[in-house]
């Protein structure tokens, strides 16, 4: 049976931490039209959330990225969409000065044109701490997300992250790290679930990266985690699954597991 969080937030409709897995479609677009093709196929999947990967736009300006808000707000009425300018430490497709990210990502919120923020926990807080209070301000809750593309860390080092992102006023923490060894995606899915018995409360999307760790896509919901990236045209990492491959598949964990 699937551990669901105590009490599952809202977020446009959808329960966060509730029985039924959600899945999250990345846009990866660089110009507005791009954004708005690729929102119009993600919306035909009818995905639960859809992630925009602002760090993909050629123009990463606040006023260009305000105008691309507002646009695919437009575009998907409907579902809870995810902000991102993703830091390149982390995955992300463009290097940005922080002051201009912090400004690009602030005047974002401002618009209330998005749900969802992800922003890193390694930022300074400094650059963490005014953006979080400003979406409390706009109605936007906060993913706080950690990223490792070469190794699985410890797992006491990833539950410290947990954690940490619980203790910063995360509405949502988030995992995304990379596996060497079968080993590594098992002990992801140990800590998935213990971090789901330690922090009730606390909504998780945890996952294990690339082909080795596709698994954590689809049954890591069984262990705790809430939400799980899915491909919709394109991937925003390596190891997502196509959508509606994802969802028979955990639809079928879920169905036999009960």
């Amino acid at each position: 049976m699937r551990p669901c969080l105590e009490t599952p937030i809202d977020i446009r409709g959808r329960a966060f931490g509730g029985p039924k897995p959600l899945f999250c479609i990345p846009l990866v677009a660089g110009e507005p039209a791009e954004l708005v093709a690729q929102a119009k196929i993600a919306a035909a999947l009818q995905p639960d959330l859809v992630e925009w990967r602002a760090d993909f736009s050629h123009d990463c300006s606040p006023d260009a990225l305000v105008c691309a808000g507002e646009i695919l707000r437009g575009a998907l009425p409907d579902p809870p969409i995810v902000f991102t300018l993703r830091i390149k430490a982390e995955g992300g497709a463009r290097e940005m000065p922080p002051t201009e990210r912090r400004l690009a990502i602030e005047a974002v919120l401002r618009s209330q044109t998005v749900d969802v923020v992800d922003l890193e926990l390694a930022n300074e807080p400094e650059f963490l701490d005014p953006l979080m209070e400003i979406a409390g301000r706009h109605g936007v809750r906060v993913i706080l997300s950690f990223h490792d593309f070469k190794t699985t860390p410890a797992t006491g080092a990833l539950l410290a992250k947990i954690a940490a992102m619980r203790s910063k006023g995360a509405d949502i923490a988030k995992l995304a790290v990379a596996p060497n060894t079968p080993e590594d995606v098992l002990r992801l899915l140990q800590v998935t679930l213990e971090a789901r018995r330690t922090y009730p409360q606390l909504p998780l999307a945890i996952m294990s990266i690339g082909a080795l760790g596709s698994i954590t896509r689809v049954a890591g919901f069984l262990y705790g985690s809430d939400m799980a990236f899915a491909v919709g045209k394109e991937a925003s990492a390596p190891g997502q699954i196509p959508i509606q491959d994802a969802r028979t598949i955990t639809e079928m964990l879920l169905r036999y597991a009960s």
